[in-house]
Order: structure tokens, then sequence, then C-alpha cells
């Protein structure tokens, strides 16, 4: 049979390829991710830096991350921007019933900042070169106490501080999970030279978009994938027990949940996920 109009698909083929390797790519290059060594410990000296685009050094952001009988929810929290979330309604809904459903069901809280690589370890290549640092509570709180209790701005080019990020991995039940405790602020000291600094500043990311609009889906997209996912209709009664959820050998990816330092989180509170105590305080004090 003549194919007259049979296509050479050979060059576009390669191209589609090399374009994302062949499968879909969610991960940002431009967010630094320490890489453990053979003895499951990774230690990075960085340096926070300045934001450009937003009043404090760093945003926070607010994300629902499980699993349930009709697939995850993986989502920004319209909590970030101070509206209201399906996810922490139902919760507030179901707290005084099935207290254990809403903690699986919690925010995470994550921050992102600038930060400059100065001694990477296990990728020496990084050193010199700026990326976005996504990290949460337990390294806030390092941060936090620098600032109230020393009273050192981490992130100023010329009486900041280093910061030597010491990542161990623990085992907490059959997981392994990151652990930062032996992580440490050094003493204050400038980064560079006036022209070095001025070649810094001028390479910083923005940080606003992480809490743009587009970033969030609209509360009544949210409210139909939430109620898809955990496998009931709308309604403000208890809905049938579902069936058990399949099992799967890891969750789907939807968006770029990868940060290394969350890897499901940062270790926020002792291992794993951070409990949220403003939800959990609201809630209990009415």
């Amino acid at each position: 049979m003549n194919k007259k109009f049979k296509t050479d698909w050979s060059s576009a083929f390669k191209k589609m390829k090399d374009q994302n390797g062949g499968k879909k790519n969610f991960t940002d290059d431009r967010i630094y991710k320490p890489e453990f060594d053979d003895n499951g410990t990774a230690r990075t000296i960085m340096r926070f830096l300045p934001s450009k685009d937003t009043d404090v050094p760093f945003v926070e952001v607010f994300s629902h991350y499980f699993g349930d009988v009709g697939g995850w929810f993986i989502d920004n929290c319209p909590t970030t921007l101070g509206k209201d979330c399906p996810v922490c309604k139902e919760n507030s809904r179901i707290w005084d019933d099935d207290p254990d459903t809403v903690r699986k069901r919690k925010r995470k809280k994550s921050f992102y900042s600038n930060v400059l690589i100065i001694d990477d370890k296990k990728n020496p290549a990084n050193n010199g070169k700026i990326f976005l640092f996504k990290y949460g509570v337990k390294i806030q709180e390092k941060i936090m106490e620098l600032i109230n209790d020393d009273g050192v701005m981490p992130f100023d080019y010329y009486e900041g501080a280093n910061f030597d990020l010491k990542v161990k991995k623990v085992k907490v039940g059959r997981n392994e999970m990151p652990n930062y405790d032996s992580s440490t602020f050094k003493d204050p000291s400038s980064v560079g030279t006036d022209d070095e600094i001025e070649k810094l500043d001028g390479g910083l990311y923005p940080l606003a978009p992480f809490i743009a609009e587009d970033k969030f889906k609209s509360i009544a997209d949210l409210e139909e994938k939430l109620f898809r996912v955990i496998g009931q209709a709308k309604t403000s009664t208890p809905a049938p027990t579902p069936p058990p959820a399949p099992k799967t050998e890891s969750a789907p990816v939807e968006e770029d949940t990868s940060d290394f330092t969350e890897t499901t989180s940062d270790s926020d509170d002792v291992f794993g996920e951070e409990e949220d105590d403003e939800f959990f305080n609201d809630i209990e004090n009415g």
C-alpha cells in the first residue's frame, strides 16, 4: 500500500525525548537538594540570602498531601493566602469524631528562601551558586532562634551567618526520615566584598511567585477533588465507610513535592510531618 502522507517522525521523536527525557519532569532545578553519602548523612555550608520581591526574606506556604480511596490530594492550601480551605473546613467538622484522620490530612508548612552554597561536601560543583531552598519548621525555628536570642539576621549580606546544614537519616518505624537537630549557624561574617555581593544580589530568584494566586486552585476545584479523593459525596454527615484504598508502591507525582528537606517533610517536629499547631489550637479552643 502506497502511504502518500507517510511522515518520518525520527527527528521529531528524538527532540521530544531530549526535551524531557521521555517523561514528564516536575523537578525544579532551582531548588537545592543536598545528597546523602554512603553513611546516610549529608552536609552543606550555605548562606541564607535576602529577597528582592517580598517583605521578609522567605515565603511560607501551607499544603496538603494525603492519599485515600480516590487517589492522592497534593495541593497548596488557600490558608496560605488567608482564604478558606475545604480540607481545613472538613477537618474541623470531623475533629471530634475522627482526630486521627484529621492529623493525616493536616496542613504541612514549608518555607522558601534564596541560599548561596558555600561548601557542598558531596557535590562541590554547586559551590558558589545561588539556589532556592525549601525547608520546614525545624530549620525555620533555628533561624528565628538566631534572630530572637542572638540578635543576628542570618539573611544579611554583611552581618549574617553561614548555616552548617547537617542531615542524618533516622529510622522511624519502617521509614527513614531526615533529622536536622545537628544543624547550626556559625559566627556572623560578611558573605563577600561589595563587588561579590552586587553579583549575588543580581542573581536572586523571585520568591513571590510561590504565593501567587495561580499557584492555588479555586475553592470549588479543591472541594470537588477532596470529596473525590476521600470517596464521599459532598455532605454534612459522614458517608458510608469506603472500600480499602488500593495498594500502590508510591504516590503519583502531581506537583513538585520532592524538596529534600521535606522528603516527606523536614523532620519538623522530631521526625516526620509537622503538627499543625495553629489548626489544632483553633479547633480545640472552639
